[in-house]
């Protein structure tokens, strides 16, 4: 369930969801991706239910900002190239993070920050309107404050609360940041809350508002999740992976990984390093498109560590293949 207060055209990123390279025409793969997943950090204070961080034996790290330099220097070559700080932990703990969002914008790339709103700031908002970050997401879970702690173990929905209605009074009439509000919920959850009276409330405040499932797949081996499963279950499928055809991941380390489910950063799914290969060569690599040919052109999920989690459970770009259906 995807909501925008004005439109989908509002979006700073309309461009690619609403390219048919994005939605339907993914093989062959560009010259270079349309998302850079970058992990300024895998450093988090909070201890969620779904996430597979609690599973990883990663030391704690940050993203060196000449590296991130090299990274944005190589995407800005690329036309409708954009960049996304996400990864293991909370983008906003990263001590530079304001370095860094000015420096991806310096390279005239279109930037996206993640994040779960609790070390937001009035001197980092102000930085990223300055500096014209193009999106800030919030990451929510369930629909309620009481869902919203079940879920997000250690946090604090009062900070978070608070921290959007700063963010959105500061940015005003501003045209960037585009704001916006990703929760996914639980099965159970849907019967005890309404996902448009959600909507309706943050819509006040922010550009855009996402609804989806919750994905406890990659974390079925815990014990805390086991009465969930079950309905969790419902309706998953399998299908081929898109996501290798349009976006690839950067860990803060430098190593660069097929996707982002992988918490433990196993060889496996580690392409390279950047210290060793550049990110087209990265992309358009023969380890690529083995995984490509393995799960995108294929359905050899089970032979991956990680893609024998993944299921498709999303409905967010129906709306914009819907809007490309009528062109």
């Amino acid at each position: 369930m995807l909501t925008y207060r004005q439109g989908p055209e509002q979006d700073p990123f309309s461009y690619i969801y609403s390219s048919k390279q994005w939605l339907v025409s993914y093989d062959p793969p560009r010259k270079f991706p349309f998302w850079l997943n970058i992990e300024p950090t895998n450093a988090c204070q909070l201890n969620c239910l779904f996430c597979s961080r609690q599973l990883s034996q990663r030391p704690i790290g940050f993203l060196d900002p000449k590296l991130a330099d090299e990274i944005f220097q190589e995407a800005a070559g690329y036309e409708g190239a954009a960049v996304r700080f996400t990864g293991w932990g909370e983008p906003l703990l990263h001590p530079k993070i304001d370095l860094l969002a000015e420096k991806a914008k310096k390279a005239d790339l279109k930037l996206k920050i993640y994040t779960n709103g609790l070390a937001l700031t009035e001197k980092l908002m102000d930085c990223f309107i300055q500096v014209g970050v193009d999106d800030l997401q919030f990451s929510f879970q369930g629909l309620t404050p009481e869902q919203y702690a079940f879920n997000r173990v250690g946090s604090d929905y009062r900070i978070l609360e608070k921290n959007i209605i700063m963010a959105s009074e500061k940015r005003g009439r501003a045209a960037k940041p585009f704001l916006s509000i990703l929760t996914s919920v639980l099965a159970d959850e849907l019967a005890a809350a309404d996902p448009v009276a959600f909507t309706d409330r943050w819509l006040d405040l922010v550009d855009k508002v996402a609804v989806d499932l919750t994905n406890l797949n990659f974390v079925s081996s815990l014990e805390r999740v086991a009465p969930h499963l079950a309905s969790q279950s419902d309706g998953l499928r399998r299908g081929p992976c898109v996501d290798v055809f349009l976006a690839l991941e950067i860990k803060y380390d430098g190593s660069v990984q097929f996707c982002g489910q992988d918490s433990k950063g196993l060889l496996e799914h580690t392409i390279g390093h950047l210290s060793q290969m550049t990110i087209a060569e990265a992309w358009l690599g023969s380890r690529m498109e083995a995984q490509r040919n393995l799960v995108g052109r294929g359905l050899g999920h089970e032979a991956s560590p990680v893609c024998c989690n993944c299921f498709h459970n999303t409905d967010k770009y129906d709306l914009f293949k819907k809007l490309a259906q009528k062109d």
